[in-house]
C-alpha cells in the first residue's frame, strides 16, 4: 500500500471518528466535512473555546480526534447539567425506562444535592460562580452588612437548572437535543406547576412549545425581578 493511500484512509477514519462525536455532542454531522485533505469543523450554534492545543496525550487514533474536539470547543448550553449525579432516592424513583442518566420532566430534583454539585464541580468552570466568589468579600448592603455573591449566585444557578429539569427533564447521552424534544412531546408538566409562587414578569412561557432542548437553561433566575437569593417556593425541600 502506497503512503498516500494509508495518509487517505487514516483521514477518512479521522473523518468518521470527529462526525460521531459532533452528533455525541448534538451537532448533526454535516458539521464535519474534508477540505483539501484537512478535517474542517463548523456549525452555527457551536462555540470556540479560543484555547491552543500544545500536547495531546491520547491512547488511540480516535481518542486524539476526541480530545481536539472537546478542547476546541466550548460545551454547548444544553450539556450543563450533564454531570449532575442524582441521589440514590432521586434515581430510585425515576421510571425505569429512563436510564443513561436521563431524567424525565416533572422530575424535582433536590435542591441541597444542586447545591454541592455547583460548589464542588461547576464553580470550577462556570466564569459567573467565579466571579461571584471573587467579588464575594466586597459585597456590603445599604445597611452595611455583608451579603454573599456567592450564596447568591448559588442559589440562582441551582433554582434555573432545577425549574429546568422539571419542564423539560435532562436528555440522555446517547440522544441528540432533537431527539430528546420529540421524545418529551406531550410529556412536560403545566406551566407554572413547578411552584404555586412562580411569575414570569410578565414574559411568555420560556419552556413552552416555541422552547427547543439545545437552548439550554433560559431561565429566569429573579423571578418578579426580586434580587433575594432565597426564592418562595425553593427553600423547602427545593419546592413548595
Amino acid at each position: 500500500m502506497k503512503i498516500v493511500d494509508v495518509r487517505g484512509k487514516i483521514l477518512q477514519m479521522m473523518l468518521e471518528f470527529a462526525a460521531d462525536k459532533m452528533y455525541k455532542r448534538g451537532h448533526d454531522q454535516t458539521a464535519i466535512s474534508k477540505v483539501n485533505n484537512q478535517i474542517k469543523i463548523f456549525s452555527e450554534d457551536m462555540v470556540r473555546s479560543g484555547k491552543t492545543i500544545e500536547s495531546l496525550k491520547s491512547g488511540s487514533l480516535q481518542d486524539a480526534v476526541e480530545d481536539i474536539i472537546d478542547y476546541s470547543l466550548d460545551d454547548p448550553k444544553y450539556a450543563y447539567d450533564e454531570d449532575y449525579e442524582m441521589g440514590e432516592e432521586e434515581r430510585r424513583a425515576l421510571p425505569t425506562s429512563y436510564e443513561d442518566k436521563a431524567i424525565p420532566p416533572g422530575s424535582r430534583v433536590s435542591s441541597d444535592s444542586l447545591k454541592e454539585w455547583i460548589m464542588t464541580k461547576k464553580i470550577n468552570e462556570d466564569p459567573v460562580l467565579q466571579a461571584a466568589a471573587s467579588a464575594d468579600f466586597l459585597n456590603v448592603n445599604r445597611d452595611n452588612e455583608w451579603v454573599s455573591m456567592l450564596d447568591r449566585a448559588v442559589d440562582a444557578t441551582a433554582f434555573r437548572i432545577a425549574r429546568k429539569i422539571y419542564y423539560v427533564g435532562r436528555k440522555p447521552a446517547s440522544m441528540t437535543p432533537e431527539e430528546w424534544d420529540i421524545f418529551i412531546e406531550g410529556k412536560k408538566p403545566v406551566p407554572g406547576s413547578y411552584s404555586k409562587n412562580e411569575t414570569w414578569s410578565g414574559r411568555e412561557f420560556p419552556y413552552g412549545n416555541q422552547y427547543t432542548y439545545r437552548q439550554g437553561p433560559v431561565d429566569d433566575t429573579f423571578l418578579g425581578g426580586t434580587t433575594d437569593p432565597i426564592y418562595k417556593g425553593w427553600t423547602k425541600a427545593g419546592f413548595e
